[in-house]
């Protein structure tokens, strides 16, 4: 029986410092039929150079796209996509690192049944500055069936995730949405029958230092208010759990980051929206208590 093929789509830019490690991550991975493909958003750094390194020795099994212009995250994203042929494809920033295992472990997932579109696995973070232990990204994985779930909880980490290329959207990933269009694809992946679920073990690094994109935190929530955005307006279906989302991972979100910055008064008006809203909201009552101390 031929084994379906797998990508693994790694995106980089200026990780000249990280490339190296994530690439032969993904080499060293157990599965015969297997492709790496990296995109570089038109590196300023030696990324480049090392990619087309990588591509001379390794003909056929990694391909390099090179941009020769700047499209940011959502964009370079694309510009990979086009280039994977695999029947499933994993999706890693180029400074983190695959676990061993990890593609036979969900290629196998994917094999059990037609259904499953989206697989996924904890994954640990780990600080590059070593300022703090390393710890699993996720608190609680989750399984089940359409995307209401990923809506409410963002369960996953990007770096876990292996989908179904023939279930990824003709557009790919929202170029409109520099930061989340990620958990957008996963959504419009699963829509309302598809099945995800999760592999067994830490099969995955994140790695956490000072060029993350989601360190702008701010700037990160205003981009997940602009998917709830598009999910109001295209997927009606998800209505409930948008608005579930909306209060918890956005205006609670909020309030503990203005919470954590000593704007106690802006923090007060995040946390009381929430809680008139869903008034049995434990933790905002007590996080609307901390704005008084």
């Amino acid at each position: 029986m031929t084994l379906p093929k797998v990508s693994i789509h790694i995106i980089a830019y200026n990780q000249e410092s990280f490339i190296e490690e994530a690439i032969d991550s993904a080499l060293a991975q157990d599965y015969p039929n297997l492709e790496v493909v990296i995109a570089d958003d038109c590196s300023s750094d030696r990324t480049p150079a090392i990619l087309l390194d990588y591509q001379r020795r390794y003909p056929g099994r990694v391909i390099a796209v090179l941009g020769d212009q700047n499209l940011g995250v959502s964009g370079n994203s694309n510009r990979g996509l086009k280039a994977c042929t695999g029947d499933l494809i994993a999706f890693m920033g180029g400074d983190d690192v695959l676990l061993p295992g990890k593609a036979a472990a969900q290629a196998d997932w994917f094999s059990q049944r037609p259904q499953r579109l989206l697989c996924a696995h904890q994954v640990e973070v780990f600080y590059d500055d070593g300022s703090r232990l390393p710890h699993p990204l996720s608190r609680r994985l989750r399984n089940g069936r359409g995307a209401e779930e990923i809506i409410r909880h963002q369960p996953f980490g990007a770096t876990s995730v292996m989908v179904r290329a023939d279930r990824i959207p003709p557009h790919g990933f929202r170029t409109e949405l520099p930061m989340v269009s990620d958990n957008m694809m996963w959504i419009e992946v699963l829509r309302e029958d598809g099945e995800f679920g999760c592999v067994p073990g830490t099969l995955a690094r994140y790695r956490r230092h000072s060029a993350n994109v989601s360190r702008d935190h701010f700037t990160y929530l205003a981009d997940v208010e602009r998917h709830f955005d598009i999910l109001d307006r295209e997927y009606p279906m998800f209505r409930d759990a948008v608005r579930y989302a909306r209060l918890r991972r956005l205006h609670y979100d909020v309030g503990m980051a203005l919470l954590a910055r000593g704007n106690k008064n802006d923090a007060r008006r995040q946390f009381r929206h929430v809680l008139r809203e869903e008034p049995q909201f434990v933790k905002a009552w007590i996080r609307l208590a901390q704005t008084y101390l």
